[in-house]
């Protein structure tokens, strides 16, 4: 659970201490007190179930989030701060009978799956979602933003119906809508359970999920828990993909020396 900030003194405060200071205007902190109180106020507190967004990220550090106290470095709030900013600017001019931010819950494989679309229109079946982002991709939209807003597509079905998915992408220079596929519903639901049953096993007491593969490294820099999972410092994607290609190749020679055997 997210406590606090890691300061920029080196010290772990909890955000009332962390605000209090900032109120003097202390020349050694990049952040003002405005953008500080900003950023946690963007913080979710506790809501039902386990986030749609948590649920596509390394399962390891939210299991570890879950266990420790957290406390985290001003600079790693501060992209969803200035995504929220986009958002809130948005969420004010919405057509009539439009849903806007509104929280919606799922059970599947034991645990509860919540989420907030950023916007669903009913009269065109259209859900939206907004991102920001310093690339905008150019031709098709990222891969794990069209399984997020699929599985957003998965969670209003029994109350909204579907058809058509975007999503629009912001940065400084402006914003490009990008339809999004969508995807069989089955290969939804069974990311989900995969997804949904080792997080579970890990929150009731098991052993912690495997860490991140190469895809996923660059969570690692965003992490809490870096030192956890990566002891002699986090490998390149690289570097890991051939520690990866030697193990299996390890256990295919061993198998064959079995069976000769």
């Amino acid at each position: 659970m997210i406590k606090g900030f890691r300061c920029c003194c080196g010290d772990s405060v909890p955000f009332s201490a962390c605000l209090e200071r900032s109120q003097s205007h202390p020349d050694d902190c990049p952040f003002v007190y405005p953008i500080l109180q900003g950023m946690v106020n963007g913080i979710r507190g506790e809501v039902e179930g386990i986030s749609v967004t948590s649920m596509l990220n390394c399962l390891r550090k939210v299991v570890l989030e879950q266990r420790h106290d957290v406390y985290i470095a001003p600079k790693q709030l501060f992209y969803a701060f200035r995504g929220q900013m986009f958002h809130a600017i948005a969420e004010l001019a919405q057509p009539d009978g439009c849903i806007a931010e509104q929280r919606f819950a799922r059970r599947i494989a034991g645990l509860t799956i919540s989420g907030q679309p950023d916007l669903i229109w009913p009269k065109h079946r259209l859900l939206i979602d907004f991102k920001t982002t310093r690339r905008v991709p150019q031709k098709e939209v990222y891969p794990h933003h069209a399984l997020q807003v699929n599985i957003y597509r998965w969670l209003v079905e029994p109350l909204y119906p579907v058809d058509s998915l975007e999503i629009v992408y912001m940065d400084m220079d402006g914003a490009k809508r990008m339809p999004v596929p969508l995807m069989d519903r089955r290969k939804v639901t069974a990311t989900l359970v995969a997804r949904a049953r080792i997080l579970k096993n890990a929150l009731d007491g098991g052993p912690l999920p495997e860490r991140a593969g190469p895809d996923g490294l660059w969570q690692c820099s965003w992490c809490s828990f870096p030192d956890t999972c990566w002891p002699k410092g986090i490998p390149k994607p690289a570097e890991l993909r051939t520690r990866k290609e030697t193990k299996l190749q390890f256990i295919k020679k061993a198998r064959e020396a079995k069976e000769v055997a």
